[in-house]
């Protein structure tokens, strides 16, 4: 039985003008350790995108990157900065599911395609027999596989913005790329 640990990161930018904000590149990255030891890292990012969305799909990626090499009976733990990712994941997904993905306040799930995605991921982990645990780590501190992560996510992000290419992990799964220039 092998531990997988994924330190996951995204990275994005946005500016604001006439009064909104627009959104430009991102990056998400991830660096796996396999029983304490780096095992790889992985990386990519979207020309026009947000830091919730990069975030997300990093654990996205990592997520599918577990499922191609577990076995039966493998621990995986994501590790993520975002609260936000986090929350989603072990708070708010199941009672979203069972309302027919939506909040209870009725406002739309932001992000909701990528989020379905990652929550089938994590019923196929499931049905491996595997165990799944999410951990908030802090970011921009003394965490070398986290700022790991952050620089790899930073580094797409600027490779997105030059190039105006979608980096996918593997083959183009439509979850990045669809959105518009301001955010709602």
């Amino acid at each position: 039985m092998a531990s997988f640990r994924y330190y996951t990161d995204g990275a994005a930018t946005m500016i604001r003008k006439n009064g909104k904000y627009l959104r430009e590149a991102g990056g998400w990255a991830f660096v796996l350790l396999i029983d304490n030891r780096e095992d790889s890292v992985c990386s990519g990012g979207c020309p026009l995108t947000t830091n919730n969305e990069m975030e997300l799909y990093a654990i996205y990626a990592s997520m599918k990157d577990f499922l191609l090499k577990s076995e039966s009976g493998d621990m995986v733990e994501i590790c993520s900065d975002s609260s936000y990712c986090i929350d989603i994941f072990t708070k708010w997904a199941f009672n979203w599911q069972k309302k027919g993905w939506k909040k209870s306040d009725g406002k739309p799930i932001k992000n909701l395609k990528l989020i379905k995605a990652i929550w089938k991921l994590m019923a196929n982990i499931k049905s491996k027999s595997c165990m799944l645990k999410f951990k908030k780590v802090k970011g921009h501190s003394s965490n070398q596989w986290n700022n790991k992560a952050d620089e790899l996510a930073g580094t797409a992000k600027n490779i997105a913005f030059k190039s105006g290419k979608t980096v996918y992990y593997g083959e183009n799964d439509g979850l990045l790329g669809e959105k518009s220039n301001y955010v709602d």
